[in-house]
């Protein structure tokens, strides 16, 4: 059998120095048939043009403004599928990865063809043993969801392959059976959940979206939406989450309202754990729920703006 190509795409946004120690661990993938895609996405510091310089075996490509992390991975995509790749893996900027990470990603998509979208065991970078993804669990209906594994130090508890409802776009996998059916990242999201609706869109074509284990990333978690951009998180994730329920999972008038209150709930619990004004926060909030329901989708000129979780 001819080795399948696989592609992995790289989001940058202004990130040269993450950018830099994840492009260098991909040095050390052992994959055969890997091509490693850059998209820079709007950077203004110059940085795609450092990376270039610094990584000439990387094809880079540039968008010429920040679409989003929906946007942006989609060019990087269309790209893959262009070139006939039978799998592409999206990868955040702020991680490294293990040599086998891909080999393994594939090993299980090959294992059973019903198998469309995957995802990694992901660390913390600052604790290498302790968990930050291992798999994800979600009420579809409500939103309300967490990640297994989530701070708790790695003993082999969560190693075996399963089944997840909520994926992860820091590290994930998917097959061109899946894109060519189910489609590619919704850009209507701009930023949060949208890794979310594909998962969601991918399992009712019939596709299973699965955690595996053997596929290992260490995760700067967050490094992006921190501390003064915090608003990025509760501002998009407010908006994001009501669309994607509603689109995935439609409700009466009055169960929805039970919904957007449980959504938004969710969004004040995680304000508290931010180091960010409450008020301001709580302003970030309401705003994106109110842009919701007027309809206004896709990048928020003058809200914050990212490109990775």
């Amino acid at each position: 059998m001819d080795t399948p190509l696989v592609y992995l795409v790289v989001l940058n946004w202004n990130g040269f120095e993450d950018t830099v120690e994840c492009l260098e661990s991909c040095r050390a993938i052992s994959c055969p048939n890997l091509r490693v895609l850059l998209v820079d996405n709007g950077s203004e510091d110059g940085s795609e043009a450092r990376l270039r310089e610094r990584f000439p075996e990387v094809e880079l490509i540039e968008t010429g403004r920040n679409l989003g992390f929906a946007g942006g991975n989609n060019v990087g995509i269309r790209r893959a599928l262009a070139e006939g790749a039978a799998y592409v893996v999206l990868l955040n900027n702020d991680t490294v990865v293990d040599p086998g990470f891909v080999a393994s990603l594939v090993k299980t998509a090959q294992s059973d063809p019903k198998v469309g979208m995957l995802c990694s065991k992901i660390y913390r970078f600052d604790e290498r043993d302790v968990l930050w993804y291992a798999g994800g669990d979600m009420n579809e209906w409500l939103g309300l969801g967490k990640h297994r594994g989530d701070g708790e130090r790695d003993a082999g508890q969560f190693d075996l392959v399963a089944e997840v409802n909520r994926p992860t776009g820091c590290s994930l996998m998917v097959t061109r059976a899946l894109c060519e059916r189910v489609g590619l990242l919704d850009e209507d999201y701009f930023l949060y959940c949208e890794d979310l609706d594909w998962g969601l869109r991918s399992r009712k074509a019939g596709f299973k979206v699965v955690y595996d284990p053997g596929s290992r990333v260490w995760h700067k978690v967050s490094r992006s939406s921190a501390g003064k951009q915090s608003g990025v998180v509760l501002y998009y994730y407010s908006r994001n989450m009501l669309l994607c329920l509603d689109r995935n999972h439609p409700l009466p008038h009055p169960l929805r309202l039970v919904r957007y209150g449980f959504v938004l709930g969710d969004a004040f619990r995680a304000l508290l754990a931010l180091r960010l004004p409450k008020r301001r926060g709580a302003a970030y909030i309401w705003r994106g729920a109110r842009d919701y329901f007027a309809g206004r989708l896709g990048r928020i000129q003058d809200a914050p703006a990212a490109a990775r979780r």
